[in-house]
């Protein structure tokens, strides 16, 4: 029962301002690049329930509460095919001290920290570049095993030729997980709920608020499954189907999902993974197949090391 109005309360909240939002406005594409990690976008980019590695701060910064030791990881890919548009993430997780569960051979962290630093650099005509850097900071409480919530706070930075494009400013999203079964996890996420981006020319904007809501089901460790549904732009703005399957003890993971855009131009975007696990070491592969000319297929590329 606990549980319930815990759930109840946050959705309310987290629904709540995702709906002031839809009535505002924001710089359209302003700190929109994708998320971090090839293994989240191998399953689509649905890790809001599962996927408790060093980015959760940025996913669902819930689920650092579920981390086993500290993880430093880097990804990369070139967003855009045959031009330069390259995206890459440092970051950095760890529970602080261990809590044994009420069911044996389950431990998790009360307190966990994460950081998690992005730049996007594009190169425009004549030469002319715009970058954007953040810096995500984020904190998970978790009582007990079967639940945690989350936090981030992020700082912002924008520099390029173009003067206008210059700004700074800060954003602050919230996380929740819950193991409503043995078998299934449901996580939420309420991104961008306070932001401001302040330009140089002197305009003030808020980024675009959104909410995740996912469910896992997993299998005896060996498989999961987890879809979510992104709300934003005054409705659903994206849809995810992605799993993930464990093969050889845990040293070769396969992935695979679908992405259904369904703001602006409809479109179905299938997505694959592959991560070799090599006791610390973690490689991971993602490709996306999108449809659009632009974004064609694009590739990416992530490594971690447990520590």
């Amino acid at each position: 029962m606990k549980l319930t109005r815990i759930l109840i309360f946050t959705l309310v909240a987290m629904c709540t301002w995702s709906a002031s939002a839809f009535a505002g406005y924001s710089r359209g594409g302003s700190f929109a690049a994708p998320g971090y990690g090839a293994r989240a976008w191998g399953m689509g980019g649905a890790a809001v329930a599962v996927g408790s590695d060093e980015g959760a701060t940025y996913w669902n910064p819930a689920l650092l509460a579920l981390l086993e030791g500290g993880r430093l990881g880097f990804t990369y890919v070139n967003l855009v095919p045959g031009a330069e548009a390259q995206q890459s993430y440092l970051a950095y997780a760890r529970g602080l001290g261990s809590e044994p569960a009420d069911e044996p051979g389950l431990e998790f962290s009360k307190h966990s920290l994460g950081a998690l630093y992005g730049n996007l650099s594009l190169e425009l005509s004549d030469g002319q570049r715009y970058s954007e850097n953040t810096l995500l900071l984020g904190y998970a409480y978790s009582p007990d095993y079967f639940w945690s919530v989350g936090a981030s706070l992020g700082m912002l930075l924008s520099t390029g030729d173009l003067g206008e494009f210059e700004a700074k400013g800060t954003t602050f999203s919230v996380g929740l997980r819950i193991e409503l079964l043995e078998t299934l996890t449901f996580g939420a996420v309420g991104r961008n709920l306070f932001s401001q981006l302040m330009f140089d020319s002197g305009e003030n904007y808020a980024l675009q608020r959104s909410l995740t809501l996912g469910f896992a089901y997993r299998h005896r460790e060996t498989f999961v499954l987890e879809a979510d549904a992104v709300g934003a732009y005054g409705g659903i703005a994206r849809l995810v189907l992605g799993g993930e399957a464990s093969l050889f003890a845990d040293i070769l993971m396969l992935r695979g999902g679908f992405s259904a855009v369904t703001a602006g131009e409809n479109r179905l975007i299938p997505h694959f993974g592959i991560g070799i696990n090599i006791r610390r070491i973690h490689l991971d592969y993602n490709a996306n197949f999108d449809t659009t000319e632009a974004f064609d297929t694009t590739h990416r590329f992530s490594l971690a090391i447990g520590l």
